[in-house]
């Protein structure tokens, strides 16, 4: 079983319920990750890798970076991986993998492995972001009201990066632009850590796969609507 098999399995053994999830504080995955993305999301569409499994491609717009050192190549989109997706009339679908809309504006801590990158930790390793007064909050889409691994402002959180990571750690800032067409799939995007390249990648959508509302949801959105309420009233106690 190759290496890549082996952590997909792990992924699936981890996200059998959401019960089972080891929550791991923002600090402690800043360290296990090999590269942290800000930006918004694009598009997505599934694929069958080299060993037969199905996965997903995020593509992200790029407004910072810290240590994928993408201006090498000239590059403000990426490709995240995550396990899952539908090819076909073939369907696996993973418990814990983030939705995303059309322009969401995300932060994403991500690993390399196979010379793909892959979002750490499904939706505990990803946060969306949330303007609340004057400040721009991380919610973390599996447990938006757990004030360990959400609800931490921006600033905090690059800071938190460059205290764990090291001053040195490369930080590229790419100038903000309104997003693209969005029926257009980038022409080449930085896909792995040896900064494979992908010449062009097909768009199809997958309809089936698109974000609906659901009781599940819902749960989520009434949590994040409390907390949120909490770190205002003690912001404004202060």
């Amino acid at each position: 079983m190759s290496l890549l098999q082996l952590f997909i399995c792990a992924f699936m053994s981890l996200t059998l319920s959401a019960a089972t999830f080891k929550v791991q504080s923002i600090a402690e995955q800043v360290q296990e990750s090999e590269g942290i993305i800000i930006g918004h999301f694009l598009k997505k569409k599934s694929i069958k890798l080299e060993s037969g499994m199905l996965a997903t491609q995020m593509i992200f717009k790029m407004n910072k970076e810290f240590g994928l050192q993408s201006e090498l190549f000239g590059q403000d989109e990426v490709i995240i991986h995550y396990p899952g997706g539908q090819v076909e009339d073939e369907n696996v679908r993973i418990e814990g993998v983030p939705e995303f809309m059309s322009g969401e504006k995300v932060v994403l801590l991500i690993k390399s492995i196979d010379s793909r990158y892959w979002g750490l930790n499904l939706g505990l390793g990803t946060f969306k972001l949330i303007n609340f007064g004057k400040e721009t909050l991380l919610i973390n889409t599996l447990f938006p009201s757990d004030v360990r691994v959400s609800q931490m402002r921006l600033e905090d959180f690059e800071k938190t990066i460059k205290k764990i990571k090291g001053h040195n750690l490369k930080v590229v800032d790419i100038p903000y632009e309104p997003i693209p067409e969005l029926d257009r799939m980038p022409a080449s995007v930085v896909e792995g850590k040896n900064r494979t390249l992908a010449s062009k990648v097909e768009e199809r959508e997958n309809s089936s796969n698109m974000p609906s509302l659901s009781t599940f949801w819902l749960v989520v959105t009434f949590a994040l609507l409390g907390g949120l309420f909490r770190f205002f009233r003690q912001h404004r106690s202060k």
